[in-house]
């Protein structure tokens, strides 16, 4: 399926709703878009409202999509529409600490999600300086956790936040924002699914089959197939 080129973010709002689904960077979903290629390579990193890299925020921000990293470690858009559902598929059977006491979760995911929950939004900076995680030796095991907690669709990442010197002025690269992904959906009016797993796969899928390539949805099937 050919799919025009995105040059503004409305248009990007649009393609978002229409395939539900969108990895931010190519090679996360075979035969299917993702925003870089949807794109022109000259719109990114230019600091303009037509910058894609700008959009992510917006995405997140204005509720229009549900970012990161839900399947493995590769970030994807998923539409309002769609987020409710693909959350019931990528929730564990079990809580966090009956994971953790059957020995099958770090203690690091138990803490990063308490952290989180104590707070609206809280930045990667903040979140390990809380964790005591600041060293580079922990580096490993903090993105392990965040990438748990995503994966299994607790939180969302929510936008970005500068990062400013003693002078309050931008200092460096910015940091990336969580949030529990209920408190996310509830800021933006999104309704949970009251359906039970198999119903939500079988939605899922029915709403993606007439919009996706054949191989990009069997390769979903599989990612989801828990």
């Amino acid at each position: 399926m050919l799919h025009p080129i995105v040059k503004t973010y409305a248009e990007a709002c649009q393609t978002v709703a229409q395939l539900g689904i969108v990895p931010f960077l190519s090679a996360s979903i075979p035969d299917h878009p993702s925003l870089d290629t949807l794109t022109e390579p000259a719109a990114w990193h230019t600091d303009q409202d037509t910058d894609p890299w700008r959009w992510r925020n917006r995405f997140a921000t204005e509720g229009v999509a549900a970012y990161g990293r839900f399947i493995g470690s590769k970030t994807l858009l998923i539409s309002r529409e769609l987020f409710p559902l693909v959350k019931c598929l990528l929730a564990a059977p079990t809580t966090l600490d009956e994971r953790y006491a059957a020995g099958t979760l770090a203690r690091s995911v138990i803490q990063l999600h308490e952290i989180i929950q104590q707070h609206e939004i809280i930045d990667v900076r903040a979140l390990r300086k809380l964790a005591g995680m600041q060293d580079k030796a922990d580096k490993n095991a903090f993105d392990r956790a965040l990438i748990d907690l995503q994966n299994n669709a607790e939180i969302v990442i929510s936008g970005t936040t500068s990062n400013r010197n003693e002078q309050g002025t931008s200092s460096g690269w910015d940091s990336t924002c969580y949030m529990l992904a209920e408190r996310w959906m509830e800021q933006h009016g999104i309704q949970p699914t009251s359906l039970a797993r198999a119903e939500a796969r079988a939605q899922l899928f029915a709403w993606l089959k007439p919009r996706w390539e054949a191989s990009a949805l069997l390769y979903l099937q599989k990612k989801l197939k828990q």
